[in-house]
């Protein structure tokens, strides 16, 4: 449900142009990440979020997100939008990549070149004074391959197997889901 749910809404932002759909993709590429890593982490929350990224996804996010987890996950979720570690002069950003019709670049456009885009489009880490940027497209597309991946390792590793089902058990009871 949470691919194809944002996929809808990536394709809603195409049609129009100047983005669109920014807070509802954003919210639901950070809480689905942090979802996810709760049922291959241990510990909770931001911990689990900074662990999975940090084990399963590409080096360039590596030691980068416990900050965005701050200013963008927790900043949308419970601010409505992103927190700043600065001030309103120089806010965090969410943003779609647009192209010179400014209409939002489409997810097979960006997956076509996905590191170009990663390098080029993302700031998780930067200068003093300068803004946090996340395009959700993009992470979007990480965790996507993430997930595939973790998936296969999930069906031919049993030690994984049990630690999901674990962490499975875990949050079903944190969920208060009866057996």
């Amino acid at each position: 449900m949470w691919k194809t749910d944002l996929q809808k809404i990536f394709r809603i932002g195409t049609r129009g142009n100047k983005g669109g759909c920014n807070l509802s993709s954003c919210i639901l590429v950070l809480i689905g990440i942090e979802s996810f890593s709760l049922f291959f982490s241990k510990k909770s929350k931001k911990k689990a979020f900074e662990e999975f990224i940090d084990k399963y996804f590409n080096d360039f996010y590596k030691g980068r997100m416990g900050k965005i987890y701050d200013l963008f996950r927790h900043g949308l979720a419970h601010n409505f939008y992103p927190k700043s570690e600065f001030n309103l002069a120089n806010t965090s950003q969410i943003a779609f990549g647009v192209d010179e019709h400014e209409r939002v670049i489409s997810l097979t456009r960006i997956k076509g070149n996905l590191n170009y885009f990663r390098t080029k489009c993302l700031c998780l880490d930067p200068r003093k004074g300068q803004p946090f940027i996340i395009y959700p497209q993009i992470l979007f597309l990480d965790t996507i391959d993430v997930m595939n991946n973790l998936k296969k390792q999930t069906k031919a590793d049993a030690k994984l197997q049990k630690e999901f089902v674990d962490n499975y058990k875990k949050v079903k009871s944190i969920l208060r889901h009866k057996p």
